[in-house]
């Protein structure tokens, strides 16, 4: 029998030929980064269309090396410098712009000289002049500082201390009598009609007041705000592990009106209820639930008051303030179905209130955080002292 045979043999040619007289020219190929393999876009476009969770293995630091034996140094130099980043390292020049912020590249900064032909030159005019009354503004403001800083720094005698202090008392007297002294400093067209003596409420220095706001679609519409007492309206926190939300709810117009008019002025003014209301029981039913979120202040290390809330008695011709803690957005809840036979559990259709008079005891924890703030007006009485008059009852 025949086989087919094949034989593989290496052939080699020769070239004689000398080389080109005009060697072959080098055409420059536009390449397009983004189009290489290793771009981090493709990367990225792969990563998000393709599941590579099963061809990536992680550790259990996630791909960090946390153990401190590697650090070389550390241990037996206390060569810290490779352990807290960038705190002992000085960067090279070039390499600060990865520091930045990377939203910075977002914000476009315009010159107003160079597109001066896009505008319209009474926009332009406005905006140089308003720029000219800002620095003139701030200059104003520098030069005002100054002055009081040397008044401040400025020694005074006993008797110019006295002088300067009554002097402020004339001042609020003459002014609050003559009203046409009283100047709006921004409208000058403006009259002032009527003044009041702004003094703290230290009667309410024991309580803590929030501002809640409703936002978005959470805020209640012009029905609901005429049919509802919101005046009076009490809003329920409630703070679980699986989640937190605040409850609001609200009484009729006839007992908020009563809760208004006398309740809240008896109490801090510590009189007698009257029988109708001692033994009344005031109604708030659940209306809804929100999501709440705190607002923290703008500067909470200085000390001084965010907002004010500010109560006119028109009776005494005084304005109480009070102090108001960081603000509360309350936003339109949505519970998930998992945690609905929770949420369920824990709210409360109807809250019944009854109202009295406080205890001695009572009032005496009152009076020791009022007195913080107005030491003449509210002072403390012993324990013993209590016990005796109670048991002389």
């Amino acid at each position: 029998m025949s086989k087919k045979q094949e034989y593989i043999a290496k052939i080699k040619y020769q070239n004689n030929l000398p080389p080109p007289l005009l060697p072959p020219k080098l055409l420059t190929y536009s390449f397009n980064p983004a189009e290489a393999v290793d771009s981090p876009q493709l990367l990225t476009s792969l990563y998000t269309k393709t599941n590579v969770t099963p061809l990536i293995k992680l550790n259990n630091d996630l791909g960090m090396p946390l153990d401190l034996i590697q650090i070389p140094g550390l241990l037996n130099n206390n060569d810290t410098k490779l352990l807290y980043g960038f705190d002992n390292i000085n960067l090279h020049p070039e390499d600060r712009v990865l520091l930045r912020d990377p939203r910075v590249d977002r914000l476009t900064k315009t010159d107003i000289s160079k597109v001066n032909f896009l505008r319209r030159t009474e926009y332009v005019s406005s905006t140089i002049a308003s720029q000219q009354r800002n620095d003139d503004f701030n200059a104003n403001n520098k030069r005002k500082l100054k002055e009081l800083e040397m008044e401040q720094n400025e020694t005074l005698s006993a008797s110019q201390v006295v002088q300067k202090v009554e002097n402020t008392f004339d001042s609020m007297t003459s002014e609050a009598n003559d009203l046409t002294k009283l100047v709006h400093p921004i409208k000058k067209k403006l009259k002032a009609v009527k003044t009041w003596n702004l003094l703290p409420d230290t009667a309410s220095m024991d309580q803590s007041y929030f501002t809640l706001r409703l936002v978005g679609s959470a805020a209640l519409d012009k029905k609901e705000r005429d049919k509802l007492a919101l005046s009076t309206a009490i809003f329920r926190p409630v703070e679980l592990e699986e989640d937190e939300w605040i409850s609001m709810y609200t009484t009729d117009k006839k007992d908020s009106n009563i809760l208004t008019n006398l309740v809240e002025k008896n109490i801090d003014d510590a009189k007698v209820l009257d029988d109708e209301v001692d033994h009344k029981t005031f109604k708030f039913k659940r209306l809804r639930d929100f999501d709440m979120k705190q607002v923290p202040q703008a500067n909470p290390n200085t000390g001084a008051f965010g907002e004010l809330a500010i109560v006119l008695n028109n009776e005494k011709g005084i304005a109480y303030y009070k102090p108001l803690r960081p603000r509360i957005e309350l936003r339109r809840r949505r519970v998930n179905d998992v945690i609905k036979p929770l949420v369920r559990e824990h709210n409360i259709d109807q809250i019944n209130i009854s109202l009295r008079n406080p205890t001695p005891q009572e009032a005496n924890i009152r009076d020791r955080l009022r007195m913080k703030f107005d030491p003449i007006n509210f002072s403390t009485v012993d324990e013993e002292d209590l016990e005796k008059d109670g048991e002389e009852v």
